[in-house]
């Protein structure tokens, strides 16, 4: 058996979706310690390397360690009919492949169930590569969003400008251009460290996917950059890891 009690179901789901953002059949490895997964988009653009530390649970309960497969959109399915306030519980009984969902009110007066069959395991990485990178930004997520957001008004991809004083999201198109630029001295770019100006583009459908859960949960997004190389994505979690690897679109 295992157990994952966490107080709130609405952050829960967002931790899903942030998974579901690459991967729709989810292995996640359950240790006495963590909820972990490493895998790759079926196209092998993008990765993501989450990790649920039991830290961050009311209750972490793993008897031995397991591997818990699941569609993602199904086991999303039930999580958006939590109420807010709502605490989830996930109990996964390995001999029967059955996740059991609950949602109980903030007053205890309530307690829904509902039951999901696990999969058969799918393959899964089991490291995240090790990359080393030219430069690094810390901004703000919500500033990252919208530039992505506005470079999808004019095009399919967006190129990504790290230079020592500034990151800069560009994005041409047959109808016109856009361009943000995000300066070290301002409010939205908390560290820049580019000894250099480095430079790649990348499919704007892969970084909507994951930016906007991304942003949900964590204020700020640390970036990763090396010109026309992968780019590293880290939303801060307190007491886990959410990070992505997105491979560049080479011009």
């Amino acid at each position: 058996m295992f157990t994952l009690r966490l107080p709130n179901a609405d952050y829960a789901a967002d931790l899903f979706k942030a998974v579901a953002a690459v991967v729709d059949e989810a292995s996640f490895k359950v240790t006495q310690d963590s909820l972990r997964l490493v895998s790759m988009d079926p196209a092998h653009v993008s990765l993501v390397d989450f990790e649920l530390r039991k830290e961050a649970a009311e209750e972490f309960v793993a008897d031995k360690e397991t591997e818990l497969t699941v569609n993602l959109q199904e086991l999303l399915k039930f999580l958006r009919r939590a109420k807010k306030g709502e605490s989830l519980t996930l109990v996964y009984d390995e001999e029967k492949r059955k996740l059991n969902i609950v949602l109980t009110d903030p007053t205890k007066s309530r307690e829904r169930r509902y039951q999901l069959n696990t999969l058969e395991p799918v393959a899964a990485t089991s490291a995240s590569p090790k990359l080393i990178f030219e430069a690094k930004a810390r901004v703000n997520s919500e500033a990252l969003w919208e530039a992505v957001e506005d470079a999808s008004l004019v095009s399919d991809s967006v190129r990504i400008v790290i230079q020592p004083s500034a990151i800069i999201l560009m994005a041409k198109g047959d109808m016109g251009m856009v361009e943000n630029k995000l300066t070290r001295d301002g409010a939205l770019v908390y560290e820049i460290e580019a000894p250099h100006e480095v430079v790649a583009s990348f499919s704007l459908a892969y970084l909507e996917r994951i930016v906007k859960p991304g942003r949900d949960l964590s204020e700020e997004t640390l970036i990763q950059l090396s010109s026309n190389k992968p780019i590293k994505l880290t939303f801060t979690l307190p007491a886990g890891r959410l990070e992505y690897l997105i491979a560049p679109r080479l011009e």
